[in-house]
């Protein structure tokens, strides 16, 4: 089912993309034909309306040379006064009608197979002359000029230009494709990788949830099938449930700070702390638990300068640190704990001579739920979610967190927070 739900999430993703990148490229299309265009018929006018101008103001009938334009003339009956210059086409232009309405208009008509521009001017001229130099009559004096261009070569381009176009929109659209299924494929790895997280995540809280609910649920009904004795005789079953009831609290807490820190809901509250009376309020309830357990606590706190930080978060990292470093050793064990200010980073390190991590497991270690031992044994008193949480508020403060192995044996978990200059 799930497999199900993500090929549709990809196919979904994979169209809007094609067709995101489909839309793009033929307005792009689009655009660059219609400015092709447009300037093409632009040459073509400024071409008609310079010559329509010359032909308004010319003296002489045949007006100046110009194998790219026809002028026809006209008198004031409409009949055209120069049909003698316009040699083969002369049949062709008798087939057009003129209107005065159509004054300064230019544009596009059909004769043939030929697509002709054109423009009507009234003549300005009142004097004007024959090729051999004689005044024409005033029945031959030209009152109108109609201006003609054959853009059958200009149209050609932009029918091939359009061509060129459409067949480089296939082709763009084949690649869009393959773009489209391709990062739609590489967009869907971190959602899957994702989803599979929330799956373990929710699998992982559950079965968290579940046992110590288990556990008090079955101690409850002990003590209900003996409803005579006294509390004293019944203190290790309640022992034990106030006991998983704390885990359970704080199995809530945790999950819900990582909610909020995922959903960016917490936000850092920063201040300059003076850090080496921070760390010593945060280690000395820890010295006598850690000699308590036969385990020795070193401390290199070498920070002699006040650092921006949010004090709750840092101090809820460095317990984190001690506390996973406590679980995962035995008696006889050494935990040194060393600070100091390094290439503008505030460098920690906790470390140990316990159990270590395996190579494999590094890579997770951050991950919620993480625990080396799948058992789910309680006996550390972890349920995963302390490193995630630390990962979280390093990465808020723009730090660095690394893991890595003691050389004596055992763990050193390493933090760099930007302190600045």
């Amino acid at each position: 089912m799930d497999k199900i739900i993500n090929r549709k999430q990809q196919i979904k993703l994979f169209l809007f993309e094609f067709f995101s990148f489909l839309i793009i490229f033929s307005i792009l299309g689009t655009i660059i034909f219609i400015f092709y265009q447009r300037n093409t018929y632009t040459s073509v006018d400024n071409t008609i309306s310079r010559k329509a101008a010359m032909a308004a103001s010319s003296t002489n009938i045949m007006g100046p040379p110009d194998f790219q334009t026809i002028t026809v003339y006209y008198n004031d009956k409409g009949k055209i006064v120069n049909s003698q210059y316009l040699n083969n086409m002369s049949s062709v232009v008798t087939k057009i009608k003129v209107n005065k309405k159509q004054l300064n208009k230019i544009y596009n008509m059909s004769i043939g197979d030929e697509t002709i521009r054109r423009v009507y001017v009234k003549v300005n001229s009142h004097m004007m002359f024959a090729h051999h130099g004689k005044l024409l009559k005033a029945s031959e004096q030209p009152k109108y000029a109609l201006v003609l261009k054959n853009i059958n070569p200009e149209i050609q381009s932009i029918n091939r230009f359009k061509e060129l176009l459409l067949g480089s929109l296939i082709i763009f659209g084949l690649l869009a494709f393959i773009i489209s299924y391709i990062i739609s494929r590489f967009n869907m790895k971190p959602v899957l990788k994702a989803w599979k997280q929330q799956e373990e995540f929710v699998d992982s809280a559950a079965h968290e949830i579940r046992t110590p609910l288990t556990i008090i649920q079955n101690k409850l009904e002990g003590l209900m099938t003996k409803p005579n004795d006294t509390i004293k005789e019944q203190a290790g079953a309640i022992i034990m449930s106030l006991s998983e009831i704390r885990r359970l609290n704080g199995l809530t807490s945790d999950m819900l700070t990582l909610a909020r820190a995922n959903s960016n809901v917490i936000t850092l509250e920063k201040k300059p702390v003076n850090f080496n009376d921070f760390m010593g309020k945060i280690l000395d309830p820890y010295k006598d638990l850690i000699t308590s357990e036969h385990k020795k606590l070193v401390t290199g706190i070498q920070v002699d300068r006040p650092v921006l930080m949010d004090a709750k978060r840092v101090h809820q990292l460095i317990v984190i640190l001690l506390d996973n470093a406590i679980k995962y050793t035995k008696a006889g064990a050494t935990i040194t704990v060393n600070s100091r200010i390094e290439n503008r980073n505030l460098k920690i390190q906790v470390c140990d001579t316990g159990i270590g991590i395996s190579d494999r497991h590094k890579k997770t270690v951050f991950q919620r739920f993480y625990r080396e031992e799948k058992s789910g044994n309680k006996q550390t008193g972890g349920n995963g979610l302390g490193l995630s949480i630390a990962d979280w508020i390093v990465r808020a403060h723009k730090g660095k967190i690394k893991v890595s192995d003691n050389p004596g044996g055992g763990t050193i978990f390493t933090v760099l927070i930007p302190v600045g200059k």
